[in-house]
């Protein structure tokens, strides 16, 4: 399912890149030969059933977004960072990223100038992090594939203090358009890196945000994702390989997007590996918020856990699928998978699906599942002690969602951020049945 506009604006727009690497070159016009072809899948498919592409495949985002000049007003999440990256409209912008206080072990370059001036090596590290797939936001990513950002810690050993902060803006206050925006990290054998990735939109916007991560032996990568509220169309896809006793923690927080799409996979190649999948979400109106998690435990002595919550109103929709697959070989691995969602109307809804495929006979594996409404008694409780009716169902999903933000290190980022879920929360007329 392809409008006219996307096979025309993808072809054309790939036809400005001149591509020096044959590896990039073949890359691109697979890419492009596949989505050309396929398209965006209908909810015939399976992985994709429970998200809407019928608005995006008609077009009025496939024009590429013009490079903007400004940031649009937001209020700054509360980080001391040792450096910042900030791509506007897919565009690593150097002017206004700040890169000074960058010490040695650390590297990070425009994966545009990768693309100009070592066309083989990106093409490498692509095929290494980011192998071809057939899935339709992939296929943009390489076809359009122009501008991104490589960090590299290269220094083994090195204890990154502060973290680096990663800031996507895609403006569409001027049109309707796209940014298609690919990224790497490389964490040298046992360092230690810390990430913040947010995400601001504006206007009527497709954002195609990938990345490709790769952990040595004894690394460890601390992610925190940040979606900002009032987000459009959002594709979030990583792709995680561990090497021997790496550790790697995401965090998902989003207050609202017209339609986010987070996948994670997380494939572990070297035994004691652990990872941690954390997330907590809030939609209202007829908002739609879509996770899907793989977890491939591929050899033994493996930990992972994984622990999503939202909280829905009016008439959103939140939908999680999380796969563990523990492989025959991989014996010993505990793993644990979560998904507790908490609606808030008649009108809303959730789709979950946890699923275990253990070929493995030595392990320990849990998985479940609820959703439901807020406990009436504990808001009874509340209200026997002075609390209004409106403030008790506040403080609950409150609760309820900082249970996620309990391990994160820096305090004062994420209060910032369970307030500005909680300003959501409080944005939406809850039901009082």
């Amino acid at each position: 399912m392809v409008a006219k506009t996307w096979t025309e604006q993808v072809h054309t727009s790939s036809l400005k890149f001149d591509d020096q690497g044959a590896g990039l070159k073949r890359r691109r016009e697979h890419a492009l030969e596949q989505f050309m072809s396929d398209g965006f899948p209908s909810r015939k498919h399976e992985e994709w059933r429970y998200t809407p592409l019928s608005r995006l495949a008609e077009g009025p985002c496939s024009p590429l977004l013009e490079p903007s000049e400004g940031i649009p007003e937001s209020s700054d999440l509360p980080i001391e960072m040792m450096a910042k990256v900030v791509l506007l409209n897919g565009e690593f912008r150097q002017d206004l990223s700040d890169l000074s206080a960058l010490p040695p072990a650390v590297r990070i370059q425009s994966l545009n100038q990768m693309r100009r001036t070592d066309p083989d090596q990106l093409a490498s590290l692509l095929d290494q992090f980011l192998p071809q797939t057939s899935h339709p936001f992939h296929h943009l990513s390489d076809a359009l594939l122009d501008d991104g950002v490589h960090i590299e810690v290269v220094e083994e050993g090195a204890k990154i203090e502060s973290p680096i902060h990663i800031l996507h803006i895609i403006d569409g206050q001027a049109h309707s358009g796209s940014a298609h925006v690919t990224g790497l990290i490389q964490v040298a054998t046992g360092a230690h890196l810390d990430v913040i990735e947010e995400i601001r939109s504006t206007g009527e916007v497709l954002g195609n945000l990938r990345w490709g991560i790769g952990l040595d032996p004894q690394a460890t990568l601390k992610r925190v994702r940040a979606f900002r509220p009032e987000c459009a169309s959002i594709f979030h896809g990583t792709r995680v390989v561990q090497q021997q006793g790496s550790r790697f923690d995401d965090l998902f927080s989003s207050s609202g997007g017209e339609l986010i799409r987070n996948e994670l996979h997380v494939i572990h190649e070297g035994t004691g590996c652990h990872c941690e999948l954390l997330g907590a979400y809030v939609g209202r109106g007829k908002e739609h918020l879509d996770h899907h998690t793989t977890i491939d435990h591929k050899v033994e002595d493996c930990t992972s856990r994984e622990v999503y919550r939202g909280v829905l109103s009016d008439r959103a929709r939140g939908v999680f699928s999380g796969m563990i697959h523990v492989h025959q070989d991989a014996q010993r691995t505990d793993a644990k998978q979560s998904n507790d969602t908490i609606l808030l109307s008649d009108t809303a809804e959730a789709n979950t699906r946890p699923r275990l495929e253990i070929y493995a006979d030595d392990v320990k594996c849990t998985h479940g599942a609820t959703i439901g409404e807020l406990d009436e008694n504990a808001i009874f409780y509340l209200r026997s002690r002075g609390v209004s009716v409106d403030e008790a169902r506040k403080i609950m999903v409150r609760a309820f969602t900082s249970e996620v933000f309990v391990q994160m290190e820096d305090r004062q980022l994420s209060d910032f951020i369970v307030n500005e879920i909680q300003e959501s929360i409080q944005a939406v007329e809850v039901d009082h049945g």
